[in-house]
């Protein structure tokens, strides 16, 4: 934890920075450790202070590393405790993180320095994954396709999309958390990118996509899949196999030095070339761990730059409005030479 906040500091200078407010909850696990709902950091450039109330006073004995820890009785805007009487010149706030009306109140507390809106600092460092922070997203992955074949021994027409999504969250919760809400959709559901799961019963001739997520020690997994429920109609059928090709095309990119914009245009260009570019609406992938979406964004619109210790999702996706829809993702480890697939579930189309 130390020397992540050490690491910090190199960007709070490169920032002008002699003070860093850090309160989303992401970073402040990121940073020190905490896992409550109620903290904040004040990080300088030779200090740090970590604040929250009563209910977690015990909590943070054990959790919070590499800080000086003070357990409020009061708001601690209204009644702040020493250390922010020191004339900062230009303390940090996390722009994408404080409310407007928080930003108004950290501005009374400071009159004599000058509080500045500042990116995701915190968010910039988590990118580059630390060897333990791979091996729990690995882990958090196994679990995921555990859950995920297993379930596919229950998928039958009248079966409904809550029962399938309830049995595989019940599996994650058994060795984790789960990472995000997750997508079971089928048919016509199939054709929303971010369908949730309904009460709808599967179909024989169904589209059926996962889009599923588990959580261990902090970090996330992410992996789609889309299996069918008896014989897949021809469209989809053709469908799922350029969805599947142009995943391959994609994962052939990663690695250090390619640009998120190349990695996406490999995939894109290839569904355009088939026709089918208007269905192909979202970005190729986005980096993941403590948050299901971290940096990098593999976009069209990106102007980063892969890099070792990125992990990243290449999930491109096909969808026919009334009729369903294919999206197949893969969750992959930046290395020095290439890229660890994370993710160990088969990919050949399956017809259930």
């Amino acid at each position: 934890m130390s020397r992540r906040i050490e690491r910090l500091r190199g960007l709070m200078r490169g920032e002008k920075l002699d003070g860093l407010l850090v309160g989303h909850p992401a970073n402040v696990r990121y940073l020190c450790g905490y896992t409550g709902s109620n903290g904040l950091m004040l990080v300088t450039l030779r200090d740090c202070w970590f604040y929250t109330d009563f209910r977690y006073q015990e909590q943070i004995k054990t959790e919070v590393k590499g800080c000086r820890k003070r357990v409020l009785v009061r708001d601690l805007v209204s009644h702040p405790p020493p250390e922010w009487a020191r004339p900062f010149r230009r303390l940090g706030v996390e722009e994408n993180h404080v409310t407007l009306g928080r930003f108004k109140q950290f501005r009374k507390r400071f009159p004599r320095g000058r509080l500045v809106p500042t990116r995701d600092l915190t968010l910039e460092l988590r990118r580059t994954k630390e060897p333990v922070e791979a091996e729990l997203i690995a882990r958090a992955q196994r679990v995921t396709d555990r859950a995920f074949n297993d379930v596919l021994k229950l998928v039958k027409p009248g079966v409904r999309e809550r029962d399938l999504a309830l049995e595989i969250e019940f599996q994650f919760r058994r060795q984790g958390e789960v990472a995000f809400d997750s997508i079971v959709a089928s048919g016509e559901n199939a054709a929303k990118p971010h369908a949730g799961f309904s009460d709808r019963r599967l179909r024989k001739g169904d589209a059926l996509t996962f889009d599923i997520g588990c959580r261990v020690r902090g970090y996330c997994s992410d992996m789609t899949r889309t299996v069918f429920v008896g014989k897949a109609p021809a469209e989809l059928r053709r469908v799922y196999e350029i969805v599947s090709e142009a995943q391959r095309r994609a994962l052939t990119t990663i690695r250090p030095g390619t640009t998120a914009k190349a990695a996406d245009a490999a995939a894109r260009e290839y569904i355009t070339e088939q026709g089918y570019g208007k269905r192909f609406g979202h970005s190729l992938g986005h980096g993941v761990g403590i948050e299901v979406h971290e940096l990098p964004a593999l976009a069209a619109g990106s102007n980063e730059t892969l890099a070792p210790g990125d992990v990243v999702t290449v999930e491109p996706g096909i969808y026919l409005p009334g009729i369903g829809g294919v999206r197949i993702e893969d969750m992959v480890l930046v290395t020095k030479t290439g890229y660890r697939n994370f993710t160990r579930s088969g990919k050949d189309l399956l017809e259930l």
